[in-house]
């Protein structure tokens, strides 16, 4: 114990309360004393492996997000008290905490040691109106508005993964519920869990449509009660009778259509408010608007870095996959193929077949270019009738001409099977790196292959070996 008063009856009080009692540095947030109450909830072990911690280590990411308010009070009132949540060291189990902070110090800077009291709320489901009534309605009130508004900032420019947890905590902790998940809608219906608040294990996915709760949300686009499992016949509740869970609530998440589902769940049967719809409304909401601008940002990068005529990435994605793959190489102890292709005869085609057939020839050709390469490959159009393969792990140059005649042998299978307006075929050049070659050059390279490819008549292919 550090840098309290020397009074043993003070330290008899602290070591025999049932609450969880500590006392932190201000500034540096380590903790200079815990009580035995505190290592056992928090798992710590033992006191002397809590002193080598600090008090951003004892909380969740709901609990962290509180930190900017709490401080803030400590240094204009000298106190804070309400809802947060802490962490269990050896389980990772959040644990719902009751807690008034105080400063117990002062320095002429400001607050030096900070006292906090907390009380294990995990119980407090049995009886949320008395809770309710000790703190008060309208500062229960106020904790709510504080958590959405932190997770609107947190919306604004945090990461998707740390709002999601974030947001999953918040709701365990402020509806006192066991767990709470975040679960994005697949296309097939069922529901992946990216965030989860609660005992382990964590579930991953909730089945969908009337195979679950969260999955009847997600279907139906409506808000989901259930008061008692044992009561319910409009979904399945073998995944709740699973984990124990007796009653919950599932709000749908998205904008236009639906895109995932927020969770909250209690091991006891219980009535959920208008108030806790609304709050989880709320968090939905947030989540909603987040999730909308990243996704547009998402489609925003990709349009910029793909081709809109054939969805393959465009000239600037593929110098960058071929600078990654070149820095790579060496390190792997193999090479870069970059294999060239250009449409023979496109000026033809397009003059032939008008803009649209050429359009066509060109997707035809990024699709066949897509099913010939090996997994991993990059297939990117550069403009016109170019396009590039970026190859990496090649262990040489029988490999490299290998996925060329696939193919070159692809597009001719197209022709002898489907009578098309004109026949499609390219024209490839083959490359490889070595270990001081650069973008430039390898491209270069290809370039030179593919002339001598186009030489020797439409649909080959040329290896470039350093004699043209």
């Amino acid at each position: 114990m550090e840098a309290l008063p020397d009074s043993g009856m003070l330290l008899a009080v602290l070591e025999h309360t049932p609450a969880l009692v500590f006392v932190s540095e201000f500034v540096s947030g380590r903790i200079v004393y815990v009580n035995p109450a505190g290592v056992g909830l928090l798992g710590l072990g033992d006191a002397v492996h809590a002193y080598a911690r600090t008090t951003a280590e004892l909380f969740t990411d709901v609990g962290l997000v509180q930190a900017r308010e709490v401080e803030s009070a400590l240094v204009e009132r000298g106190e804070w008290n309400g809802l947060t949540e802490f962490r269990h060291f050896v389980t990772g189990e959040p644990i719902p905490m009751l807690i008034s902070t105080f400063v117990l110090q002062y320095t002429r800077t400001g607050p030096s040691l900070i006292a906090s009291i907390a009380q294990d709320r995990r119980g407090a489901e049995v009886d949320e109106q008395r809770l309710h009534r000790a703190l008060g309605e309208s500062a229960y009130r106020a904790r709510e508005q504080q958590a959405i508004a932190d997770l609107s900032q947190l919306a604004v420019g945090g990461d998707l993964d740390e709002l999601l947890g974030a947001a999953a905590g918040a709701a365990a902790a402020l509806m006192g519920v066991q767990c709470s998940s975040i679960a994005q809608m697949s296309d097939d219906g069922a529901l992946a869990v990216l965030a989860y608040r609660g005992p382990e294990p964590s579930p991953t996915v909730f089945a969908p449509g009337r195979g679950s709760q969260p999955g009847f949300a997600a279907a139906s686009g409506s808000v989901i009660v259930c008061a008692d499992r044992v009561h319910e016949t409009r979904f399945s509740t073998v995944g709740m009778t699973g984990r124990g869970l007796h009653s919950g609530v599932c709000v749908p998440i998205g904008s236009e259509a639906v895109w995932g589902v927020l969770t909250a769940h209690s091991r006891r049967p219980r009535e959920y408010t208008d108030r806790d719809l609304t709050f989880l409304r709320s968090v939905t909401a947030v989540l909603s608007a987040a999730i909308r601008r990243i996704e547009a940002e998402a489609a925003l990068v990709h349009q910029s870095l793909h081709d809109p005529l054939t969805g393959l990435p465009n000239r600037a994605l593929a110098r960058r996959r071929l600078d990654e793959a070149l820095d790579a190489a060496p390190r792997g102890g193999t090479r870069v193929a970059l294999l060239l292709v250009d449409l023979d005869d496109f000026k033809i085609v397009n003059d032939s077949l008008g803009h649209a057939g050429g359009d066509d020839a060109l997707i035809v050709l990024a699709r066949h270019l897509r099913s010939a390469v090996r997994p991993g490959d990059t297939v990117a159009r550069l403009g016109g009738d170019e396009f590039v393969v970026v190859c990496e792990h090649v262990a040489g140059a029988t490999e490299a001409v290998a996925i060329a005649a696939r193919i070159t042998g692809s597009l001719a299978d197209l022709n002898r099977a489907e009578s098309l307006d004109w026949p499609i075929s390219a024209s490839i050049g083959v490359a490889l790196s070595d270990p001081e070659c650069t973008r430039e050059e390898l491209v270069r390279r290809a370039d030179s292959a593919m002339y001598r490819a186009k030489a020797t008549g439409p649909g080959g292919y040329a290896l470039y070996d350093g004699t043209f």
